[in-house]
Formats: structure tokens, sequence, C-alpha cells
């Protein structure tokens, strides 16, 4: 199965990774992209079905605490959507989805 990074999911990618990087150091960095990792492949894999986003198309997966992966799975592509910040304002995660 192929993966997909829609634009903002590269945006948020980029912006969680200097995040880390300034404020923490290179082995956080790289547990998280263990965790990404991780996420994608039991999507790929097909392990589990996970929840819906709100009342949107989507579906989200925790990868840390700290962060949920948005995406949904068209003719055998994930596509991923988002990388939202959780403690983040929810209604302006949930804006954010509406124009995608």
């Amino acid at each position: 199965m192929e993966i997909q990074f829609s634009k903002e999911a590269f945006d948020d990618l980029d912006k969680i990774e200097d995040y880390l990087l300034k404020r923490w150091n290179d082995k956080v960095l790289e547990d998280f992209n263990f965790e990404l990792d991780r996420c994608l492949q039991i999507i790929v894999d097909g392990i589990a079905v996970f929840q819906k986003y709100e009342n949107t198309k989507y579906q989200k997966i925790l990868i840390t605490k700290h962060n949920t992966l948005i995406y949904y799975i068209e003719n055998n592509v994930v596509k991923v959507i988002r990388i939202l910040k959780n403690f983040q304002n929810p209604e302006d995660n949930y804006d954010s989805l509406k124009d995608l």
C-alpha cells in the first residue's frame, strides 16, 4: 500500500521536527519518527481500524500523547492529511481540515 502526505501534513511534520530538535534533542526526534513509522505500518498492515475524526471522512491514530495523525484510505493509498498537535485548540484543529 502506498502512503501519500498532503502539503499540510509535510508542513506539520517539518514544524514538529524543528520543535523537537530545538527544544529537545536528536534522540527525541528519532523516537518520534519511530512512532510515526510504527503507526503508518499499523495502518498499512490493516491491523486495526481507527476512530473517525470528529464529523469528517478521516480517521485518526495517536502517534504520541502530543500528536495525532489524520488520514484516510482511498484506492489502496493511505493519504495522510495532517499531523495535529493534541494540545492546540480542538476547534482550530477541526477547522484546519475543512478545506482539505
